[in-house]
Parts: C-alpha cells; structure tokens; sequence
C-alpha cells in the first residue's frame, strides 16, 4: 500500500461542462444542510455527484488540537468491529489518517494495491492493517489551515475510481461548504437530548462518564473493565445503554455528542 502528497495547485485540472454543473448542485445544496440526517443526504446525493465514494469521515479539532466532533456518513453495511477499526476516537483508521495529513501538510491520495499517480511511499503497516480490517481499499484525505475555532479534515474512502489529483482538487473546492455544513450540525444538533431526568437527576451517570472518558481514551472493554473492576459485559451492557441515552449508534458518535454537549466536562480525568 502506498500513499502520495497530493499538490493539486501545481497541476493544471480542466473542468467539464459537467464537473461545473455538478459542483454549483453540490455548494447549492449544502446550504439547507443543517441536521445530520440532511448532511446524510447530501453526503450521499449531491455532494456523491462531485466525488462519487462510499464513506465521508469529518472531524473537527478544537483550538488545543483536541478532537471536538467527529461524524461518518456511508450507505454500506459495516459490522461493530469494522466500525470500531475505523471510528475510534483515538484510534482509528479515521484519525491516523487525519494526523498522516497533518503531517504531510497536503491532501493524501492512498490505496491498498493500484497505483495512485507516482511512486509514493509506503503506508505504515499499522494503516495497511486498519484498511483491511474496514474492508477498504483507498482514501483521499483532506484536512483545513488552522481557522478560528480549531480545524477540520475530511476523508473519503473507497472512491469508485480511486484516489487521483482531480478529485484531490475537488475536494479543496468542496472544503468550505463542509466546513460550513459540519459546524451547523455540530451547533444546532440533530436531536433534542435532555441530560436530565426525574427530580433533576442526570441522565449520564457518573459510571457512564467514567466509562466514556476511557472510550474516549481507546481502551477496549476488556481494559475498561479492569480499571473499573466490572466484567467486559458490564461494559458493553453500559456503552449500549449510553448510545439510547445520547441516541447514537456507535463509540465515536456517542464521544463526539458527549464533546459536544459538555457531558465529559462533569468528572475530570
């Protein structure tokens, strides 16, 4: 598996009365994007017309480099440990590769056998792993310039055509209107929760946030289990009784809902 620093600036991409006609779709519509079920939607409409893929990974750091929301969008049946392989919060394919683009400082086009236009490097085994266990095959990844807030990195996995410098440069034309639509979705919330319930009491325990801050952390429910001194089962019977509270349906969502929410700010680590 090899990957590649993309500098879709240096090279020349002609766009076709098509390409135009299906970016201008694309920004239009993420105008009205402001609940995840509509960014569901656009993800896999109009914004799939510019950059035909099968998952989006958008995740927002604060200003301290802090993972602040982090949300996936995708059509295709995934089972609980490819998911976790891919959304953990700390360790996930997701995040690697985010902080791979950091650290390259331009887009990165990777792919687990074809050729992605040179010689590239070759990917951390780690990442090969990871890319196997999700069942990918290839990645374009994007992350933003420091802005007033923290910032932002996008990634698209299995691409129909693979990862090229064309679609590296659509998707630096696409940034701002995800940007845009990410942070409405994390402000304006696509459901109601209240962290409350009978007589004042709150909805997350105490337990629930200790378990929580250590998903946040990447610890299994095995190693959650023996720094609580609670059976595995314990754990995941508590992690699923948290996404009905939160109404999420995974570890990264539930953290990110929790980021969003303050919920974690409760109990200090």
């Amino acid at each position: 598996m090899n990957f590649v620093a993309a500098t879709p600036e240096t090279d020349i991409v002609i766009l076709t009365d098509r390409d135009r006609e299906y970016l201008v779709r694309a920004i239009e519509s993420a105008i009205h994007v402001r609940k995840r079920h509509r960014f569901f939607l656009w993800a896999q409409g109009q914004f799939r017309g510019v950059l035909p893929h099968e998952v989006l990974a958008c995740i927002r750091l604060d200003k301290n480099d802090q993972l602040e929301q982090i949300e996936f969008f995708h059509g295709r049946l995934m089972d609980e440990q490819q998911q976790d392989a891919l959304c953990h919060p700390s360790q996930g394919l997701a995040i690697s590769l985010m902080r791979l683009c950091k650290d390259q400082g331009s887009p990165l086009l990777l792919a687990v056998a074809a050729d992605v236009g040179g010689a590239g490097q070759a990917a951390p085994t780690e990442l090969v792993v990871n890319f196997r266990r999700c069942a990918l095959r290839n990645a374009l990844v994007c992350t933003t310039d420091g802005i007033v807030g923290g910032q932002f990195a996008f990634i698209l996995f299995d691409l129909d055509e693979g990862p090229s410098y064309r679609q590296a440069y659509f998707l630096e034309l696409m940034l701002p209107h995800l940007q845009v639509a990410l942070v409405r979705l994390q402000e304006t919330g696509d459901v109601e929760i209240d962290l409350t319930f009978g007589q004042g009491k709150p909805l997350i325990t105490d337990r629930e946030v200790e378990i929580l801050r250590l998903v946040q952390r990447g610890n299994s429910n095995h190693e959650i289990g023996a720094a609580l001194g609670i059976s595995p089962l314990t754990v995941k019977n508590h992690t699923q009784k948290i996404f009905r509270k939160l109404k999420v349906q995974n570890r990264a969502h539930a953290v990110s809902r929790c980021i969003s929410l303050r919920v974690l700010d409760s109990m200090m680590s």
